[in-house]
């Protein structure tokens, strides 16, 4: 009878541990959302040719929407909008790239969110299927579009600095 206590306890036990285990990994917990207010603001990268500009505001308790501009001399060229949506099982960024899908926005679950940053992908998306933000500190941005198009791997790397 003990045997048999024993045995069910530690079942019980593994079970609650793993259901812990598998509900942690993998998921993003839509209250940390707000992890996400680091975003706002203007935030620039200078190329050779160009500034390229992202600007992030929060709209409501539940998106926030962005900008990408490239200007040139004084030409400002709208690139792209995006989006951060929480939705109540999950959060989405969602770009809208002109000239691109038909000029339709596609949409990209955040598959990790923490303070420094997240991950969304897409793996039905041709190019990019995954999208990295990095918050190297209060003034230094990462943005890293990667996937495979064709049988060729590639990325690129924004790296912006915060307009004070």
């Amino acid at each position: 009878m003990d045997k048999k206590r024993w045995y069910n306890s530690s079942l019980f036990l593994l079970i609650i541990l793993l259901s812990g285990v598998l509900s942690a990994t993998g998921q993003v917990k839509t209250e940390n959302f707000r992890y996400l207010t680091r975003l706002v603001g203007t935030w620039e990268m200078r190329t050779r040719e160009s500034m390229i500009t992202e600007q992030w505001s929060r709209v409501n308790d539940s998106t926030f929407e962005g900008r990408t501009w490239r200007i040139v001399n004084a030409d400002s060229v709208l690139q792209e909008t995006m989006q951060l949506i929480r939705s109540t099982d999950a959060i989405y960024y969602i770009p809208t790239i002109k000239g691109q899908n038909n000029d339709q926005p596609v949409r990209f679950k955040l598959q990790v969110l923490k303070p420094e940053g997240f991950i969304a992908e897409n793996p039905a998306h041709d190019f990019p299927k995954k999208i990295t933000y990095r918050l190297k500190d209060e003034r230094h941005l990462d943005a890293k579009v990667e996937g495979k198009q064709g049988n060729t791997y590639g990325e690129i790397i924004f790296q912006y600095k915060k307009k004070e």
